[in-house]
């Protein structure tokens, strides 16, 4: 009998949180819409500085690329900035290696090219003209197989790369990292939309 009191009391207990439970969330969500959008946006490092997607699983460590959602004009320049950050540490992860392609609206690649950030972070400046093709200037790193910063500048393009208004799309592989030579088994990939007015 005891034992079937006991049964009771923990069916009880057990409904009775489930219930408080229901009606907590009901309440959050009924009176804070955007509650669980902040949290989130939060919790993966989403704010006033960018668009930033949740972490990818690289061995133990959870990962994810700050990107600085640039917004500028056609005239002027572009600076574009990425880093991999270790999601637990908040520091940069060293020596990646990108493809950075570029698209139009229409979905034609204005752009690929291998970038490296020793540090983990690139910046790009983009920097319009009416060249035929882009040029890039920075220092050619043969160990990475990619462009690099000269000491810390931005790695610029020039050329017709964002040479008329729209809605752009930057595909970001991320296909090493650690040393300047290691690679991934599979790239990351995130994509990104930058508006030109």
């Amino acid at each position: 009998m005891n034992e079937l009191l006991n049964l009771k009391k923990s069916s009880f207990s057990r409904i009775m949180f489930t219930v408080t439970l229901t009606i907590g969330i009901n309440s959050i969500l009924i009176n804070y819409p955007g509650f669980f959008n902040d949290v989130f946006g939060q919790m993966h490092g989403g704010g006033g500085d960018g668009h930033n997607l949740p972490p990818s699983i690289i061995g133990d460590r959870e990962i994810f690329l700050k990107f600085n959602n640039p917004t500028f004009t056609v005239s002027e320049k572009g600076k574009v900035s990425l880093a991999l950050i270790d999601n637990k540490t908040g520091n940069n992860i060293p020596h990646v290696t990108y493809i950075i392609s570029i698209y139009n609206d229409k979905n034609k690649n204005l752009i690929t090219e291998n970038l490296h950030g020793h540090n983990g972070d690139i910046n790009i400046e983009f920097i319009n003209s009416n060249m035929e093709r882009y040029h890039v200037s920075a220092n050619y790193d043969t160990l990475a197989a990619s462009y690099v910063s000269d000491f810390g500048s931005p790695i610029k393009i020039e050329g017709p790369i964002f040479s008329s208004k729209g809605e752009y799309r930057l595909v970001a592989e991320i296909t090493g990292i650690d040393f300047d030579n290691t690679f991934l088994p599979q790239p990351l990939i995130y994509e990104y939309k930058i508006d030109v007015k």
